[in-house]
């Protein structure tokens, strides 16, 4: 679940001008099987991916890629979305534009100083200050799975935030997707969803917040 949600929150077009690219070479190596590596040069990094140059074609769409950022070590997953050739020190290299499609919330915090020129190692909020991005009934059906949906809304439906769910009729809520965040020592998804319950004389509306694991089983309301 987690690469999926990742993926389509950062390559979201509001995510991609929201977060900042950093043009400067870093260090960086990548991997097919989390095991060896083979040597590559960072040129960009962003929130939402990177742009790094390897001496041979991958092979792979997607793969692991080893970063060193003001000597913080850092692992993520991600895609390509498009390579090209380009001349480098006189040789033919391969270079790939890439989206993270896993990354540990501690290391895309990281990131996310160090393109805002911020210390790598200071500790802040910058992951509860990204902004949450409404999916559509699409997205929903798509990212979230049924289960999970069911068990969400039936917490609202305990705390009368939402009707009774019924076969046939579409539950009156909006789902608002912010990324994943660290929850007591573990990664959690961020999800927040607007409820409203039609009364007689005047409708209630209400926002909830939740986080849950990537296995949808562990699931928390935060509000």
């Amino acid at each position: 679940m987690l690469p999926e949600l990742l993926a389509w929150f950062t390559g979201k077009e509001q995510n991609r001008r929201k977060f900042p690219r950093k043009r400067k070479p870093y260090r960086a190596a990548y991997s097919l099987d989390g095991k060896s590596t083979r040597a590559a040069i960072g040129l960009d990094i962003s929130g939402g991916g990177l742009c790094i140059l390897t001496q041979e074609p991958v092979g792979r769409d997607e793969f692991e890629v080893r970063i060193v950022l003001d000597e913080r070590n850092l692992r993520v997953r991600a895609r390509t979305v498009w390579h090209d050739n380009v001349q480098h020190q006189g040789r033919k290299v391969w270079r790939y534009g890439m989206r993270f499609t896993g990354i540990p919330a501690d290391d895309w915090d990281a990131i996310m100083r160090y393109t805002t020129d911020r210390p790598v190692a200071e500790s802040n909020k910058a992951q509860e200050e990204l902004t949450a991005v409404r999916m559509t009934p699409d997205d929903t059906a798509r990212l979230l799975p049924k289960e999970l949906q069911t068990r969400l809304l039936s917490m609202l439906v305990e705390r009368r935030r939402l009707a009774p769910l019924a076969d046939r009729v579409t539950p009156l809520v909006q789902y608002f997707y912010s990324g994943i965040v660290r929850h007591n020592d573990k990664l959690m998804h961020r999800l927040v969803i607007q409820s409203k319950v039609v009364g007689p004389e005047r409708d209630e509306l209400f926002e909830t917040r939740f986080v849950f694991d990537e296995s949808g089983k562990n699931v928390q309301i935060l509000n």
